[in-house]
């Protein structure tokens, strides 16, 4: 079991399954990798976070996205403040 982001990262290849959080924001979804705490990435409509994420591991692990394992994607709860 790992510790910190920076191990996680570590451990992670790119054929493994990947758990993504989408937050709502201003007219766009921000994006963000679990195991991969550095990978950020954005889009404007809910139904892209997927292929965006997709994209977004390729990148950080140098990989055509067709070697990018499934991806779980979660919507956050925004509470109103």
């Amino acid at each position: 079991m790992t510790n910190t982001a920076a191990e996680a990262s570590a451990d992670a290849r790119p054929g493994d399954i990947f758990h993504v959080q989408a937050t709502p924001g201003d007219g766009w979804w921000g994006i963000t990798v679990d195991v991969l705490g550095t990978v950020f990435a954005q889009t404007r409509h809910f139904e892209d976070v997927e292929a965006e994420a997709r994209s977004a591991i390729a990148f950080w692990f140098d990989v055509d996205e067709s070697r990018v394992g499934g991806i779980v994607v979660t919507a956050a709860e925004v509470t109103a403040s």
